[in-house]
């Protein structure tokens, strides 16, 4: 017996010798044989190698190029070129020189690419790896017949895209947000039974690369892929799957306007790329190359398309806060206490004064949760780095480390104490030189009023209103008031007077070119710099607002309402036919204007509304004004509505927002006047500001469009969708840059904007827009829950207790996949919705989860 067993082990053992000695031997094989074409047609042939492809889930990115085809129809795709991406034409396929008859390696792409200025002017042989992404449902989609054509349609396309990109309508942050994490939870599903194939793992690649030729590359594309993700769970996007989010209208395939959108696509993509952090670029991959034909050129390749991955939130948040906290240890700039910071850093430094200013990202779900993870990665990742606490003390103390903020001692009842700035003690300081600035000029307009004895004259190049009254309707909270309203006889311009009317219109906008003016380049340039950063204000955080300057400049560049102050402004004067509401002439003036009446949107209202009899002495003036100017803004806003399709949309935006506002309001919302925290409101007095300064941007755009000028503008303010231009400089960035232009074409005061100056500030304003927004739909993302949220959820939760019914009526908010429930106020994102809902739009949903107490609620759409 002992014998019997003996022999079976050395037979085992000589069994499995000659096993590894045959699996050596067949590998030696393989290896001499390196002149084997790569995937060539053979008993592991290319079908075989889309079989494994497709067995994963991977067969859906595999593109085939044939060199006959692309010969007679060029195929368009985008080229990674020096840092930045353009569209080419693939025209055909090219061995490198190195290659032989019998050794096949990636071909070379013949393609001709588009110059800066949209024309296809070069060819130029790249490398498979150059190509981002290839447009392979072209010629299915378009039916363009000859390469001229083709060319022509693209290089025109490309132009209305780029004019497009220019007018930087599109609020592409929240739609960049949204593609990552729809990649990103696409990334965490987990594989469904009813699928056919099984997911591709690790450890199955080399078993499963040994059965083929030149294993060592199809393993090597194998686990590249599994990092991707196969098709159903993929990270990837491209510019097609961008359009869908940039995009909420419907547009057929194959229209030239989807050609617009996907080369708009395109360019966003990679601009988020460089700014946003959020994917990074993934080249085609080559698969296999067919048979060769004469002079060295390849028949056909197979390739995996490529574009844009989505990077690991972890990492990608872990990598930039340690970078932020080494920015911060950085050589100062010669100039300001701060160091130069990239896009992620400016967004990092955002949030933590965010952060220092109370808001946080705390997650509801358990109150139990250490508020210290409640936060973002980067912002953790940055504080810790830097030894700091993660709190908001920890944030201010980062940002006076960082020097964005400022620590100075303030004397108050002979005791000093540390008061901290929300600013550097650079824009501090140019904040004081500005109010000093100011005041002399106070002093040099009084000075001129007197010498021109109370007639109206030019002081210092400006039209003197200041003996028209004008009255200024703004929030109950307004500390610093930028607008007003004014009416004045048009026979007093020696202007012609017609029957139409004999009254003109004057919107004042307060001036604050004293920062952006170019003169002063030396003195203000820091404030300027500062604005160009926050970009707009908060008024949305818990310990008070983040304004775009120094409290102390916006009060010296506000209107003031105190009696016998001048004002420096910059006026729209509009002539409306008070018959019919068309706007006859308008024009634009720097004027100085007196100290306007100060009114609230409901001391408006109710000035309009009660009788005349009624109104006191001392607001009998204030009350003519802004009656002539409701009946005349009025008839011109309905005649705009009526006739403009922009208009129209607008006001049915803005009737959404009001319905929502009242449903939110119905969850226990505080009313307020000024739009904060759903407290929209559409009262005669906010109509009346709301026409006025609609008109101002109107007459804006109009003037500056006869003087062929471009105007810079944020995202979301473009013509198409009848946004506001110049309104709100007090606020807004890009208003300043906008009133600047205006006034230098319009009024010859400084030196015009060029079309470059204008993209280069439209870029810096929709950057700082863009790191709020990221900011919101961060916290939003997080599940968020407050005391209104959670009591109207427990409406939601007793009406299908009392009903059993778990289908209810809602409403769009018109941001992303977000509804209103009707009646109680509730807001919940639909599962399954892809892109953004119409807003506005009744729906009926279905209540999947609800937990009021922990803030959950889960509705899809439902019929």
């Amino acid at each position: 017996m002992t014998l019997l067993l003996l022999c079976l082990l050395v037979s085992l053992s000589a069994a499995f010798q000659f096993q590894i000695h045959s699996q050596r031997s067949r590998r030696l094989e393989r290896t001499r044989h390196t002149t084997t074409p790569l995937f060539a047609f053979n008993e592991y042939g290319t079908e075989s190698i889309r079989n494994i492809l497709k067995q994963y889930g991977f067969a859906g990115r595999l593109v085939t190029l044939n060199h006959d085809d692309l010969s007679e129809r060029p195929l368009p795709a985008e080229l990674y070129d020096k840092g930045t991406w353009k569209l080419c034409l693939i025209k055909g396929l090219k061995l490198p020189s190195s290659s032989k008859a019998d050794v096949v390696k990636p071909p070379l792409l013949q393609v001709l690419v588009m110059d800066d200025n949209g024309l296809f002017a070069e060819n130029k042989v790249v490398d498979i790896g150059q190509c981002t992404f290839i447009w392979s449902d072209f010629n299915k989609s378009f039916h363009i017949s000859t390469t001229d054509e083709l060319v022509k349609t693209l290089q025109s396309k490309y132009s209305e895209a780029f004019q497009s990109l220019q007018s930087n309508i599109l609020t592409t942050e929240d739609a960049m947000q949204n593609l990552y994490n729809g990649r990103i939870a696409n990334r965490s599903r987990p594989p469904a039974k009813h699928h056919r194939y099984a997911p591709l793992t690790k450890k199955q690649i080399p078993k499963i690369a040994a059965k083929f030729p030149q294993f060592n590359h199809l393993e090597e594309l194998l686990r590249n892929l599994v990092k991707v993700g196969e098709d159903r769970s993929s990270r990837m996007v491209d510019s097609v799957l961008a359009m869908d989010y940039l995009y909420t209208d419907f547009c057929r395939e194959g229209d030239d306007e989807s050609l617009v959108r996907r080369v708009i696509a395109a360019t966003v993509l990679t601009e988020d790329a460089t700014s946003g952090g959020r994917f990074k670029r993934r080249s085609c991959q080559f698969v296999e190359c067919s048979s060769i034909i004469a002079d060295g050129i390849c028949k056909s390749t197979t390739l995996v398309n490529g574009g844009w991955i989505a990077l690991d939130p972890s990492v990608r948040a872990g990598t930039e806060g340690r970078r932020f906290a080494a920015a911060t240890k950085q050589p100062k700039d010669a100039n300001t206490s701060s160091p130069v910071l990239t896009a992620a850093d400016e967004r990092i430094a955002h949030r933590l004064e965010c952060l220092a200013m109370g808001d946080v990202w705390k997650n509801d779900k358990s109150e139990n949760d250490d508020e210290e993870k409640s936060l973002e990665l980067d912002v953790r990742e940055a504080l810790s780095s830097m030894a700091l606490p993660l709190t908001a003390d920890g944030a201010t103390r980062a940002l006076v480390q960082l020097g964005r903020w400022s620590q100075n001692d303030v004397e108050n009842k002979n005791k000093k104490a540390k008061v901290i700035e929300p600013w550097s003690a650079e824009v501090i300081d140019a904040a004081r030189k500005l109010v000093s600035f100011r005041e002399r000029r106070q002093v040099e307009i009084a000075s001129a009023k007197k010498k021109s004895k109370g007639k109206p004259s030019l002081i210092d190049g400006r039209v003197d209103l200041s003996s028209l009254p004008c009255v200024c309707v703004d929030a109950k909270r307004a500390t610093f008031r930028d607008d007003s309203i004014g009416i004045r006889l048009r026979s007093s311009t020696g202007r012609k007077v017609t029957p139409a009317s004999k009254w003109e219109i004057l919107i004042h906008i307060a001036d604050v070119s004293n920062i952006y003016y170019d003169g002063n380049e030396a003195q203000f340039k820091l404030l300027r710099e500062a604005a160009e950063r926050r970009g707009q204000s908060r008024y949305d955080l818990p310990f008070g607002p983040l304004h775009l300057l120094p409290p102390k400049a916006l009060s010296a560049l506000a209107l003031s309402t105190d009696d016998n102050s001048a004002n420096e402004c910059v006026t729209v004067w509009a002539y409306i036919d008070e018959r019919d509401g068309r706007l006859i002439e308008a024009g634009l003036e720097r004027t100085i204007i007196g100290s306007p009446k100060a009114l609230s949107f409901d001391d408006a209202t109710n000035l309009l509304e009660i009788d005349s009899q009624n109104v006191p002495k001392s607001l009998t003036n204030t009350r003519a004004i802004i009656t002539v100017a409701e009946r005349n803004l009025s008839l011109w806003s309905q005649r705009r509505t009526e006739r403009s399709e922009t208009a129209q949309k607008r006001e049915k935006r803005l009737a959404t927002k009001e319905f929502i506002s009242q449903e939110l309001r119905a969850a226990g919302n505080v009313a307020r006047d000024d739009g904060v925290g759903g407290s929209f409101q559409r009262s005669r007095g906010h109509r009346l500001v709301d026409s006025s300064l609609g008109l101002y941007a109107v007459a804006i755009t109009s003037l500056m469009k006869q003087k062929k000028k471009p105007v810079p503008r944020a995202a979301g303010s473009g013509v198409d969708r009848g946004g506001r231009l110049g309104t709100a400089p007090l606020r807004r960035y890009i208003d300043g840059m906008c009133q600047k232009q205006a006034i230098a074409v319009l009024c010859g005061h400084g030196k015009p904007l060029s079309l470059d100056e204008c993209k280069e500030a439209s870029k810096l304003a929709s950057r700082a827009s863009d790191t709020v927004a990221n900011l919101r739909s961060t916290k939003k993302r997080d599940g968020s829950t407050n005391n209104k949220q959670r009591g109207a959820l427990h409406k939601v939760a007793r009406h299908i207790s009392s009903t059993g019914a778990r289908k209810l009526k809602a409403v769009s908010s018109g941001h992303n996949n977000e509804v209103v429930i009707l009646g109680t106020g509730a807001v919940a994102r639909c599962r399954g919705v892809k892109g953004t809902l119409k807003g506005g739009e009744k729906l009926l949903i279905e209540v999947i989860t609800i937990d009021p107490e922990k803030g959950l609620l889960d509705v899809r759409l439902t019929s």
